[in-house]
């Protein structure tokens, strides 16, 4: 997708438990690079930024990574309210 828009990272999801969905810290080391530094620098939220390498892991650019966590922070903190 060319320009995704907020309502698309809402929509992404996995549709279950995968292989990242349990990934901590140790594992997700492996995906900090040059490229995904940024993601450890932008977010000061641990789950944010876990959420974001996940998304990495899968396959998704840093930078809509970012966009994707912090759309679920979003809507995560829409419904908490």
């Amino acid at each position: 997708m060319e320009n995704p828009k907020f309502a698309d990272f809402v929509a992404l999801k996995t549709y279950g438990t995968d292989v990242y969905s349990a990934m901590g810290w140790d594992e997700l080391q492996q995906y900090i690079n040059e490229e995904t530094i940024v993601i450890v620098e932008q977010f000061e939220d641990e789950t944010n930024i876990l959420s974001a390498l996940r998304w990495v892991a899968r396959g998704l650019p840093a930078r809509y990574a970012m966009r994707k966590a912090s759309a679920d922070y979003s809507m995560y903190r829409y419904k908490g309210t």
